[in-house]
């Protein structure tokens, strides 16, 4: 009898013990969600092959969907603004996150949607909470299969499932034998054991990447339960959308639940080879994969109800985040109002402001502000026709796709010049805009060849680009360009002015053409040779007076 009390009284201490840590745990999840929402998030390594998955199925399965291409997500250092506005709680936001910064065009109707839900998060932060600790639970998991299974469902199910079945009967026929032959039953029951055991590993093995992902699709079912079971988020966006494409898989939940579960308790072990003998995480296994490809829309909508979810909860963490920020407005005419613009990954940012209402050439020499500008322009443009939010405090442009020309490299692996490179990264832009509004950023166009035959092709280029629906912004250190193309394209600059503290950059746009030469100033105030500096003034002025260019 004491030896009963004492065993009570240790499971109810295990039991209490287990429940402590469960509520510690729950509070301290609880407690990191607030202290870390609304700050910059923390910058972790990110395995970009894995997050890109989703958009990458996309794209292979739609020939005709255009989207920031990768060139233009290089020049823009888009994966750094990724990690700076990525706070997602789980795989799913952040995979539907990378993809949504990619689209081409702002669709209006979703970004309503994407808005309303964010205020919604923002007017009821309880919920939001509840949200983020369900997501949160949920997790992250590297190549977790989950775009694989809305693309391509099909080629991931296994083949002939009528002999796994058969299979299944065939320990059942063995137990029934034994009722009649006790001793052949249990001969031939051990046969079908060792069968089975052997099917069962070997096809594990075959499908252990795609087992992982069923295990991860199990945790966005129970994430999905609870949300839909919470009757307080009923009039949340996407929520009726997410609990009709969760009732489709609602059966599933608790059947794949077990599948690559790791338990060693005794109960456990039996548990386990009763799934082996007949072959229950198999079946399992092939029972979801044609569930998710019979329902494949459905299960395309639950990933986008719960990816739209957290990256509305990581969008409104960015914009607290953020020194100041605004929802843009979108209007039919090729110009970008804006109004203290400034770069999101920009610690100390000087804000400007202005209206660049058609195609414009920006100067101004090295280090004034001219790349960031544009850059700052082109980044905002593309957050604003995606997660609707910008870093300025207002910001207005047509929805158009965002094309740029700048970081342009030479590429020694497929023996092409820089120059090579450069034309091609321009001829894409020009193949691009014939088919769709474009609004496109070059930085220091084909900067790799000669004066006179740089000045003379970026002059026809950019012409070219002018009379086309295309909205284009060059920075340039060619005056000349200014001059050729005055008729074509607005004129503004960055300037510096050199004293004897040093070089001072206030890196604000002004309108008009840029008067200043100071590289050679630049020469003396770092202390070159004054024989150096003299000669190059001198030099200066023969090339003006022989006019060479």
């Amino acid at each position: 009898m004491s030896y009963l009390l004492y065993l009570t009284v240790f499971s109810l201490v295990i039991i209490v013990a287990l429940v402590i840590s469960s509520i510690r745990s729950n509070i301290n999840l609880k407690k990191s969600l607030v202290d870390s929402f609304g700050k910059i998030p923390l910058q972790k390594k990110c395995d970009f092959e894995s997050i890109g998955s989703y958009h990458r199925y996309k794209k292979t399965h739609n020939d005709n969907l255009e989207a920031i291409d990768s060139i233009t997500w290089d020049d823009l250092d888009m994966n750094p603004v990724f990690m700076r506005i990525n706070s997602c709680l789980t795989s799913v936001g952040d995979e539907y996150l990378y993809d949504t910064l990619h689209r081409a065009q702002a669709d209006k109707d979703i970004l309503l949607k994407r808005e309303d839900l964010i205020s919604y998060l923002e007017n009821n932060p309880d919920n939001r909470l509840k949200l983020q600790i369900n997501l949160a639970k949920t997790g992250k998991y590297n190549y977790n299969g989950m775009a694989s299974f809305i693309f391509d469902a099909d080629a991931k199910a296994l083949k002939h499932p009528y002999i796994y079945k058969i299979l299944t009967l065939i320990p059942v026929i063995c137990i029934l034998m034994a009722i009649f032959n006790i001793e052949s039953g249990i001969i031939f029951f051990i046969f079908s054991a060792i069968l089975n055991g052997f099917v069962y590993y070997s096809t594990k093995s075959k499908i252990e990447s795609e087992l992982s992902a069923i295990k991860y699709f199990s945790s966005i079912l129970q994430c999905a339960n609870k949300i839909c079971r919470d009757k307080s988020l009923e009039s949340a966006p996407y929520f009726s959308e997410l609990k009709k494409s969760f009732n489709s898989f609602k059966h599933l939940r608790t059947k794949i639940s077990g599948i690559l579960h790791r338990d060693f308790s005794d109960m456990a072990v039996i548990m386990e080879y009763i799934k082996i003998i007949f072959l229950i995480d198999i079946r399992n296994y092939n029972n979801a994969i044609r569930r998710i490809a019979e329902y494949s829309q459905d299960f395309h909508m639950l990933y986008t109800c719960i990816g739209e979810i957290d990256m509305a909860i990581c969008t409104l963490s960015l914009r607290k985040s953020m020194p100041f920020f605004c929802t843009p407005s979108f209007h039919n005419e090729a110009s970008i109002h804006f109004e203290n613009l400034y770069h999101p990954l920009v610690s100390d940012p000087v804000p400007n402001s202005g209206i660049i209402s058609r195609s414009s050439i920006i100067t101004g020499s090295n280090a004034s502000g001219k790349s960031t500008f544009i850059k700052s322009l082109a980044v905002n443009s593309i957050l604003a026709q995606t997660i609707h939010t910008c870093a300025a405090k207002e910001f207005k442009l047509r929805p158009s796709l965002v094309i740029t020309s700048m970081a342009v490299r030479d590429s020694i692996s497929e023996g092409e010049s820089y120059f090579i490179k450069e034309i091609k990264s321009l001829k894409r832009i020009l193949n691009k805009v014939q088919n769709i509004s474009c609004t496109c950023f070059i930085d220091e166009i084909l900067k790799g060849t000669n004066t006179i035959e740089r000045i003379a092709a970026s002059a026809a280029v950019l012409k070219y680009l002018h009379s086309t629906d295309c909205l284009c912004m060059t920075a340039s250190h060619d005056i000349e360009l200014t001059c050729i193309l005055e008729n074509e394209y607005d004129n503004y600059h960055f300037s510096e002015h050199i004293t004897d503290d040093g070089i001072h950059f206030d890196y604000k746009l002004k309108y008009g053409p840029s008067q200043t030469r100071n590289a050679i100033k630049l020469l003396s105030y770092m202390n070159f040779d004054n024989q150096i500096v003299e000669d190059a003034e001198s030099m200066v002025d023969k090339f003006m007076k022989l006019k060479t260019w």
